[in-house]
């Protein structure tokens, strides 16, 4: 044997206990992706409480009702608030940054009143990637609620 093999070997052996401890704390099994443009309007409202549990900060709740209203739960006990807006075409969710809070906030704006005020804060966080995501989903939903896809 060559002291090439015995490198190789060497090196084979020393790096196996690496490479398999590169595979501890993940789950052995990812969650499915599936776009949220494939997704029906139910399976969004339960992707969009899944980013409500899963942000930092106070946990909230969705639910989508007939005439696609759709509640919002935030919080709970006493400090608990619940607004229902029926979603409209003219309506977008987009995500402002409070400078105040230093959070991310997806605002629903209604462009057929007032651009500039928002008719409800749809979700609270301070990352970025949950307010977009969140944003994203509840523009799908208004999409196709204008659609008149609500059970989809």
């Amino acid at each position: 044997m060559s002291w090439r093999d015995v490198a190789r070997v060497a090196v084979v052996l020393v790096s196996a206990p690496l490479l398999v401890s590169c595979s501890e704390g993940y789950p052995g099994e990812d969650r499915p992706l599936v776009s949220p443009f494939d997704m029906s309007n139910a399976e969004r409202v339960a992707e969009l409480n899944v980013v409500g549990r899963d942000a930092p900060g106070p946990r909230w709740r969705y639910a989508l009702r007939e005439g696609c209203a759709l509640e919002v739960e935030q919080g709970s006990g006493k400090d608990r608030r619940r607004v229902a807006v029926t979603l409209r075409r003219s309506m977008d969710a987009e995500v402002v940054f409070d400078n105040e809070a230093k959070t991310y906030d997806v605002a629903l704006i209604d462009r057929s009143i007032d651009a500039a005020r928002p008719i409800a804060i749809l979700l609270k966080t301070d990352k970025w990637t949950y307010a977009t995501q969140g944003s994203l989903l509840v523009d799908l939903l208004i999409r196709d609620c204008a659609k008149g896809t609500t059970a989809r």
